[in-house]
């Protein structure tokens, strides 16, 4: 794992302390995306412009990931968009599916805004995986801020390429 890997996971587990303070760095492996989804603009590492989230799992088969929020995801003044914490939601998501192998696309997804997200937020996203039978897979996720709840989702995933010829 690179230096960079290392330095991301340790300010993870700080974060991680507030939800899930049992985890440790030895809980956490990286999550390896597949080639096809290098330039995303939220995980991928060669998209130029991309936030090249670092998604990490643990043995209970969650992933994690930590992110900031700026005044260039802001909605209303002071205010995270919701549309950017719904983008960080689905890729948490899509990265516990990568996790356990699986290349997915979001069908649908229905979230729940608990509370206002301020910029400049640091943010924990969490995904896993609820259910699995190809091709659908039941998926949630969830942002914490400071510890709290503050967005959560749950979605339905499709097999890449199902249903093509």
């Amino acid at each position: 794992m690179s230096q960079q890997h290392q330095s991301e996971k340790a300010i993870l587990i700080e974060s991680l302390s507030l939800v899930s303070p049992d985890t440790s760095a030895d809980d956490l492996c990286e999550v390896l995306k597949p080639s096809s989804h290098q330039s995303c603009m939220l995980c991928g590492t060669q998209n130029l412009l991309g936030l090249h989230l670092q998604f990490f799992s643990t043995a209970d088969q969650q992933v994690w990931a930590r992110t900031k929020g700026s005044i260039h995801q802001q909605g209303y003044q002071g205010i995270l968009h919701g549309g950017y914490l719904s983008a960080l939601l689905d890729s948490g998501m899509c990265q516990a599916l990568f996790q356990q192998n699986i290349e997915a696309v979001t069908a649908d997804m229905n979230i729940r805004y608990l509370h206002e997200v301020p910029i400049n937020s640091g943010i924990l996203i969490k995904g896993k995986v609820t259910s699995s039978r190809y091709p659908l897979y039941k998926v949630e996720g969830e942002l914490y801020v400071a510890g709290k709840l503050v967005v959560k989702s749950s979605a339905r995933f499709m097999a890449k390429g199902f249903g093509k010829k």
